[in-house]
């Protein structure tokens, strides 16, 4: 199967699975601490999920796919299975130290295995980037997240 193809079929696939999320949230519609509803996010995402899989179509119909596909890559597979366990590591750290702290570590511990040189830089940005997503979701959208034992 050419990559075209695998395209047509992958944004197909989204396409319905991101209908399939915007409707099953649909089921969470009714107040919430603001004005948006627990279903807002989720349908947001939804939609954007739903943008990107008709560009992925309309791309590939143009020929402009990605060229055909190569074998898999042994070392790119491993930090990809890494990263993965990495990610759940934070969902877990983060019922027991809560979401800043665990953000914090994870944000740092991705950038130290994506080898990020600078000491300075991986602390600054976990901070910075753990206090803004914390922000936007406790302040502007009013969504608890996990506070931990901390």
């Amino acid at each position: 199967m050419d990559s075209k193809n695998i395209d047509i079929a992958v944004g197909g696939f989204l396409c319905f699975l991101s209908i399939a999320i915007y409707l099953y949230a649909e089921r969470y519609a009714g107040a919430g601490v603001n004005q948006y509803g627990p279903n807002f996010f989720p349908q947001i995402l939804a939609v954007m999920l739903f943008i990107a899989s008709v560009v992925c179509i309309v791309q590939a119909l143009r020929g402009h796919a990605l060229k055909d596909l190569e074998t898999i890559d042994k070392p790119g597979l491993i930090r990809a299975a890494v990263m993965l366990l990495i990610a759940i590591a934070y969902i877990l750290l983060m019922q027991v130290v809560g979401f800043f702290i665990a953000t914090v570590v994870f944000l740092y511990a991705q950038m130290t295995y994506l080898k990020q040189k600078s000491l300075l830089v991986r602390v600054i940005t976990s901070v910075l980037v753990a206090m803004a997503v914390y922000a936007l979701f406790h302040s502007f959208l009013k969504i608890p997240l996990p506070e931990g034992v901390f």
